[in-house]
């Protein structure tokens, strides 16, 4: 239950009470059962009241062991609101001399009351209806019918025609957007005209979904000498409305993906005569360039009004209204001011759809250049977001990994990049996210065979309303250059140990040769020592080779590392 119960004995002691009082009363102690009924009030229910006058009432009532009445409390609740306690007690019905006290929390009764009574007799009526615009509830009602005898009708039901038209539009509106809506309506009830005050909002159940519509409807008539003068004001708002429409539907257009601008610009002018006074008596004529887009008969006339289309500040064409028949007198012939306001918004709308046409126009060609170039290019192109990883992958990515594009498409760059390269891939990916540029980032990745390659990429920062969403990677496969460089110091390095082998041999060979001159020339067989003296010259040719290469040697050196070779 949601009332709190409790059980007292004859001699005013506690001895049960259900989960619903201890909620309430904030009743956590397993020793209450048992206690003095006016010491567990003391307790639990006085250091929470806001109302010192009933709290003594009740205490007194309960001391002299009279009957509780229907008591009032205003207590401060554990969650620190204000609620409003209905405290009361009756006999239990089995002779024990027990008796029942119920706390019931009667905040609600209340609301619903001091509601009511403040809404008798005032000017303010209070309705809810379902999706189907059906009255399921109404208060107050003064238009001669009772709040029971609303219910289940609709508007047109009660109100007039173009009124019931009205309210439903806007009740529909309030449906479909779930917003507040306030405006004024005119009402006739009784053969008599009322304006209403309208205030209408969503009617939402528990789980957040609209049922319905709940609105309040205050009359703001004032009677007799203000009559006519409202019904001139509702004509021209309804007008108003009906040029507001005219210019949402064709705002409308303009959000309609896919359309072409001959079906826009046609569109516009069949919707055109719904702003004008005249509607059906309205001819629309919109010329741009030299094409022209015409609703009803856009003959010679000389009730019109024009206005210029202007793109990139020249002009293009123009938007002409004419009347086919004669109109009585207004502002501007038989064209009212608004209607000349509306005409020149639609002309001004109508420059701005062009020009922002040919600029998507414009924009198509640039991605379809851009895409022709990236899908020849040699180089890899990548395009990455946050939240869908790789969107673009060109087709050379395929010729370097070996991965075709869809097969990468969704995936993110860590699901290839080595793991000895991922901490600068990491360092590289923070700039970017900051907004900065990363070139030459060079990470090792794994083709699709399983073989690695080296990747040098320059990065740049996808902007989408200041705020980076992505970025875009272009790169080359530089393994073979890697690889050349390596080769390349090895290479280097293998000609300096020559160079200096040749050196070392020179030195080690030319000294023993001088020893060889030295004892052919103490020998005493002059043949031998001369067969000697041929041999050191031939060894000698030898080295003077040598030392030529020697030379040559560290002339290729020089030559390779000056060039980088």
């Amino acid at each position: 239950m949601d009332d709190g119960l409790l059980v007292i004995s004859s001699d005013r002691k506690v001895l049960r009470y259900n989960p619903a009082l201890a909620r309430t009363l904030a009743i956590r102690q397993e020793d209450t059962v048992g206690m003095d009924l006016s010491s567990l009030f003391r307790r639990y229910l006085l250091p929470v009241t806001d109302d010192d006058a009933a709290a003594r009432l009740l205490l007194q009532a309960i001391e002299n062991g009279a009957d509780l009445p229907v008591t009032l409390c205003r207590i401060r609740a554990p969650d620190g609101t204000r609620r409003w306690l209905s405290i009361s007690s009756i006999p239990a019905d089995n002779g024990s001399g027990e008796r029942l006290v119920r706390v019931r929390d009667a905040t609600a009764d209340l609301h619903a009351h001091h509601f009511m009574a403040g809404l008798d007799a005032s000017p303010v009526v209070v309705f809810a209806q379902d999706t189907d615009l059906r009255y399921v509830w109404s208060y107050n009602q003064q238009l001669g019918l009772t709040d029971a005898s609303i219910i289940g009708m609709r508007d047109e039901e009660v109100f007039l025609p173009d009124e019931a038209a009205h309210l439903t539009a806007l009740k529909r509106r309030v449906l479909l957007s779930g917003e507040t809506l306030r405006t004024e309506a005119t009402l006739t009830a009784g053969g008599e005209s009322h304006v209403r005050d309208l205030t209408l909002k969503p009617l939402r159940d528990a789980e957040g979904r609209i049922v319905g519509v709940v609105g309040t409807a205050l009359d703001v008539t004032e009677r007799d000498l203000a009559e006519e003068e409202l019904r001139v004001k509702t004509r021209e708002l309804k007008k108003r409305v009906d040029e507001l429409r005219c210019l949402y539907a064709i705002t409308h257009l303009i959000e309609v993906a896919g359309a072409t601008p001959e079906v826009f610009l046609q569109a516009v002018a069949d919707i055109l005569p719904s702003g004008w006074q005249y509607p059906d008596d309205t001819a629309v004529r919109i010329r741009v360039d030299d094409r022209e887009y015409c609703r009803g008969e856009p003959g010679a006339s000389p009730w019109k009004q024009e206005s210029p289309i202007v793109v990139h500040g020249a002009r293009v064409g123009e938007v002409e209204i004419r009347y086919v028949c004669e109109k009585p007198e207004a502002a501007e012939g038989p064209f009212l001011r608004e209607e000349r306001m509306l005409l020149d918004a639609v002309a001004k709308r109508l420059g701005r759809v062009i020009e922002r046409v040919q600029a998507e126009a414009a924009l198509q060609k640039s991605e379809e250049k851009f895409r022709g170039i990236a899908q020849r290019s040699f180089d890899l192109i990548v395009t990455s977001y946050l939240d869908g990883g790789l969107n673009y992958i060109s087709p050379a990515m395929e010729r370097i990994l070996g991965y075709s594009p869809d097969e990468m498409k969704g995936t993110e760059w860590e699901d290839y990049i080595l793991p000895a390269s991922l901490p600068v891939w990491e360092r590289g990916r923070r700039r970017v996210l900051r907004g900065e540029q990363v070139e030459g980032l060079q990470v090792r990745v794994r083709r699709k065979d399983g073989e690695d390659a080296v990747l040098e990429l320059n990065e740049s920062p996808i902007f989408e309303k200041r705020t980076v969403v992505g970025f875009q990677a272009v790169g080359r496969d530089i393994s073979e250059r890697i690889l050349y460089e390596r080769l390349r110091e090895q290479a280097l390095d293998m000609t300096e140990r020559n160079i200096a082998q040749f050196a070392v041999l020179a030195d080690h060979v030319r000294h023993p040769l001088q020893v060889i001159m030295g004892v052919a020339d103490l020998l005493d067989n002059e043949e031998a020592a001369e067969k000697l003296r041929e041999q050191v010259r031939r060894i000698d040719k030898q080295i003077d080779h040598l030392d030529q290469e020697w030379v040559e040697s560290r002339a290729i050196r020089e030559f390779l590392k000056r060039y980088e070779l």
